[in-house]
């Protein structure tokens, strides 16, 4: 049977390739797939007829066979199934990928070339997948990819100048007490040297000039023990690993068996950060400043407690010197980075002081952009944490863990998933259900992991999902009462009695990095439970004991921090906020200074400028935003709504047009619907605005806010940039200034800036193929968009760097166009009639070179055309209308003299308060009534959508009939009486 199956086998790939020839390359790829299911169908029932062979034949074979001789020849264990990682084009991760690869599927007999092409082709990505791209998936072309990824990717040359590239930038050990970071830096320096040795380079070629630039990547104690340890005067590579090797082992022996230091708690916080150790010198739980011991002593005696026990003569904590401290604590005595108490000045000064606030190196941690903290007396309560073995291959760390009965499913940090390389087994979108009724889409990579507790008597394998953070440093249990209770009743804690140092982390010991969750906890929990308290137990599980509960010992020296989550209901403080633009929490100033800061250094390191002089941009995606969906079902959706509406408004011959004529200029492009996404697209809703008296009767208008339920909008994966609304108060007052006001605008402005190809297909739209009745078409935009967040940004640091590189002789002009522009509107003020012809010539000629065409000119009336002015022209200028012939600024009451019918409600007075737009404030006292109104409906707790009193109501219709007296209130447009 076994030989049929061969000769059948052999008959099937002769088959296969004949009928190869025929095939066309549209169902070529299915063809393909097909026979890389029968080929493993028969490579699986070869491997059960050959094991059905072997065990008859053992059977047989025993029955001669003495025992002793006896040796079982085969292994029935389901071995794990095998991944090739992909290979992006790194050349250092060049050699395993191929040894993989070649292993398992280069020298794999049973593939046909053409199969060996399609799996080559699914692991590569990046640099490497574009080397390959355009090869037909033929046999002559799976060697001559082979060939050009192995004269690219794998020259020898290059991989070795990689390798001694990646050993010569090895980062740094600070101290050599830092077991994670030794680990770290020792595991990758072997790394290379391994891959340098499969590369046939001899050591003896780079010891001499590697050893030395090694040896000052090692701190001080280090190098020194090193040098004590040369058998000779000349640097051999191994000598030096082999040392590290001792060192490292040695450190983390020693680790193993150190006592815990019981540090008090860590506050669950991401901003705040205060710490209140026992102190170096009584080993009681205070400030080290409040110690009336250590004030008792001259400051030797206090230096030599310090260097007995190893400690810092700047901040006094231990296991650093004084050169490698971070700490910025400030001297109240002389002003210098230390301590007061180990401050040179007069001992009687200390004590008279006993009070000095020796934290300030924790108050210096104090961070304002915190969630919410409330400054409590209380005791201190502890989570279900424990400290595991996470086991991959030939790594093996110890992690702190947190059981979460609140989290239906159990999640690894990408931390520890990167570091010890975990292998992802699929991923999953998950709807995180979180305070206040929000839900928020993620996208997690899934891996399964094996657990050991600390004692390595059990083991068990969890899924577990990605997270970018899980939880912030939790506290360990530090009451010595409880501890010793603890060791009485012979549970051991890992949590507790193992040092922190020997576990896993980024930037704090005492950081969470695995969360299991109930899918996995409830196979854990063993039902035994000791009382320690009426408010602390400790409860044990298969992975080890844990505590969970209140402690005795209260903290009046730290914070205790409440995490909640801030839930707007309704955007009423934009009502206030247009009273006092510009003035903000300093703290919610410092953030957006920040993200705007960041998304100007964006814009300036991915601009470009084309041969006509154009500026290309890219979009300014929010970092580690969530995933974008391609949105075209809602797309559709909004399509068919659009259609209908310009065939009743008969406009949608026009609106085609538009398009036609957009696509003529190049501002969009038709997109290939068989094109293959290699990254990914967006589509855009989008519908007609129309105006009857404007040259352009209807247009488009793109909605890049629109969105699914629980997903993103594209708006919402893009930085916003700068609020410029608060531009206005003063673009205004610079208005006011001069004798002449002069504003102007820039045509299609934002269809003047180029974007950038690959941003491209994240901004296409769906409409009727005029050619084709029924068909939809794809098009995509190439320009920047009205309608997403971020554009106004994009033309603002598109003028401003194209101002900022003005010409010597127009610079002047290039200064005064920085600060008069609001978005594509230009408003400014001159005091001559030279200096306003020579702004809008210099002006036009300027943003010309940038494809900008400045145009609707409009300004003061100069003396000598006064006359030529109708007598009641007025224009729009950010929200105010500016009569031209009088040169008065009054409010635009259009919007809001429109009949409000219905009940009187919060929201309806709101909505008519903010319909008053006035960010000069000539007009608040008017506003003051209805805010006040707003105010007592609060009082008597009525719901927005609630009708309100009659007397509130008569109130605010009394107000409103008052309204149409703010039409003939106009201000002067210039504020200086030697021009009035």
């Amino acid at each position: 049977m076994l030989e049929q199956l061969a000769v059948e086998s052999n008959e099937l790939k002769n088959l296969d390739s004949q009928i190869e020839e025929f095939v066309s390359d549209d169902k070529l790829e299915k063809e393909v797939k097909e026979v890389a299911e029968y080929t493993q169908k028969i490579i699986t029932w070869k491997f059960r007829a050959t094991n059905k062979i072997r065990e008859r034949t053992k059977n047989v074979d025993s029955l001669n066979v003495p025992s002793s001789c006896y040796k079982e020849s085969s292994s029935n264990i389901k071995l794990p199934k095998l991944s090739i990682s992909k290979f992006y084009g790194q050349s250092s991760l060049w050699l395993s990928f191929w040894n993989s690869f070649e292993s398992a599927i280069h020298e794999n007999d049973s593939l046909s070339e053409v199969s060996k092409f399609n799996y080559l082709k699914a692991h590569l990505g990046g640099s490497a997948l574009s080397t390959i791209e355009g090869f037909a998936l033929t046999p002559e072309n799976y060697e001559i990819a082979i060939k050009l990824l192995k004269e690219r990717f794998g020259r020898s040359d290059v991989l070795i100048n990689t390798h001694l590239n990646n050993l010569l930038r090895i980062c740094p050990l600070k101290n050599s007490d830092d077991i994670v970071s030794f680990r770290k830096m020792f595991d990758n320096i072997q790394t290379e040297i391994r891959s340098l040795e499969s590369l046939n380079v001899l050591k003896e070629t780079y010891q001499n000039l590697l050893c030395p630039l090694l040896l000052k990547c090692l701190p001080p104690d280090l190098v020194l023990e090193y040098n004590k340890s040369m058998k000779s005067d000349k640097y051999e590579i191994n000598e030096l690993v082999d040392f590290l090797s001792i060192q490292l082992k040695a450190k983390e022996r020693s680790l193993m068996y150190a006592s815990p230091r019981f540090s008090s708690s860590d506050l669950i916080s991401s901003e705040i950060k205060t710490k209140t150790n026992a102190c170096i010198f009584c080993n009681e739980f205070h400030a080290v400043g409040d110690c009336n011991y250590a004030l008792s002593l001259s400051l030797e005696q206090r230096k030599k407690i310090l260097s007995k026990k190893a400690a810092c003569f700047v901040c006094a904590k231990p296991f650093h010197l004084a050169k490698f401290c971070k700490s910025k604590i400030v001297c109240t005595l002389c002003g210098k980075i230390h301590l007061s108490i180990l401050c040179n000045q007069d001992n009687s000064v200390l004590k008279n002081n006993t009070h000095l606030n020796e934290n300030k190196d924790d108050n210096n941690l104090l961070n304002e952009n915190f969630t919410l903290a409330n400054n409590l007396c209380s005791s201190e309560v502890y989570l279900q944490t424990l400290i595991v073995s996470v086991e991959n291959n030939d790594l093996k760390h110890y992690v702190r863990s947190i059981i979460d009965l609140g989290s239906q499913r159990s999640y690894v940090s990408k931390y520890v998933a990167d570091v010890m390389k975990l292998k992802c087994v699929g991923e999953q979108t998950v709807t995180h259900g979180l305070f206040g009724g929000l839900k928020r889409r993620e996208n997690h990579k899934k891996y399964s992991i094996e657990l050991r507790n600390t004692e390595n008597n059990f083991s068990c394998n969890v899924e577990v999902m990605d997270q970018n953070k899980i939880c912030i440093s939790l506290p360990k249990l530090k009451d010595p009462k409880n501890i010793e209770e603890l060791k009485q009743l012979g549970i051991f804690a890992s949590d507790i009695c193992l040092n922190e140092n020997l576990c896993l982390y980024e930037n704090d010991p005492k950081e969470i990095h695995i969360l299991l969750g109930a899918d996995t906890a409830a196979r854990l929990f063993t039902g035994e439970i000791k009382n320690l308290s009426p408010d602390l137990i400790a409860m044990n599980t298969k992975l080890g004991w844990t505590v969970i509960g209140r402690s005795r010992i209260t903290e009046n020296d730290s914070s205790s921090t409440l995490m909640s989550l801030l839930v707007n209901d309704v955007n009423i403080s934009d009502l206030w906020r247009l009273d006092t633009l510009n003035i903000n929490d300093p703290a919610e100033n410092q953030s957006r200074k920040e993200l705007e800061e960041a998304a100007k250094e964006h814009f300036e390191r991915s601009v470009k400028r084309d041969n006509e002089g154009r500026y290309i941009v890219s979009l300014p995606w929010i970092h580690d935003h969530p995933p974008l969906p391609d949105g075209r079902k809602i797309a559709e959706r909004r399509l068919n709504s659009c259609i209908k509406a310009l065939e009743r408004a008969e406009k949608l011959v026009d609106y085609d047009d538009v398009f036609q004529d957009w696509q003529k200029e190049g501002i969009i492009e038709e997109v290939d619907p068989m094109q293959e996404i290699k990254q990914g697209q967006h589509f855009l809703p989008h519908h007609p605005v129309f105006k009857e008296n404007s040259t352009t009767k209807v247009r488009p208008v793109f909605d890049g806010s629109a969105k699914e339920r629980n997903t993103p909008s594209i708006n919402d994966c893009l930085e916003k940039g700068p609020n410029l609304v608060e531009l206005i108060p003063s673009l205004m007052n610079r208005f006011r200034v001069g004798k002449y006001g002069v504003i102007a605008d820039i045509k299609k402005a934002f269809l003047q800036i180029g974007l950038q190809e690959r941003d491209r297909p994240y901004l296409r739209f769906l409409w009727k193929d005029r050619g084709r009745e029924g068909n939809i078409k794809i098009l995509q935009h190439k320009r920047v968009v009205f309608g997403i967040s971020s554009s106004p940004f994009l033309l603002g640091a598109t003028l401003e760097l194209h101002l900022k590189n003005a010409p010597d002789h127009l610079k002047e002009t290039a200064q005064q166009l920085m600060r008069s522009f609001y978005v594509d509107n230009c408003v400014f003020s001159v005091n001559t009639k030279k200096e306003l012809a020579r702004f809008i010539s210099e002006s036009q000629a300027l943003l010309s070179t940038a494809k900008f065409e400045l145009r609707g000119w409009e300004h003061s009336p100069t003396e000598d055309k006064i006359e030529e002015r109708q007598e009641d022209l007025k224009v729009p200028v950010l929200g105010l209308l500016w009569n031209l012939p009088k040169d008065t600024m009054s409010l635009d009451m259009k919007g809001l003299m429109k009949e409000d019918k219905g009940p009187t409600t919060k929201r309806k007075i709101l909505s008519t308060v903010h319909r008053i737009f006035d960010p000069i404030g000539f007009s608040c006292p008017v506003t003051l009534e209805p805010k006040c109104l707003l105010q007592e409906c609060w009082k008597l707790g009525l719901s927005w959508d609630a009708e309100l009193p009659l007397l509130i109501t008569e109130r605010f219709e009394r107000w409103k009939m008052k309204l149409p007296k703010l039409n003939a209130l106009q201000i002067p447009r210039c504020v200086r009486e030697d021009f009035a």
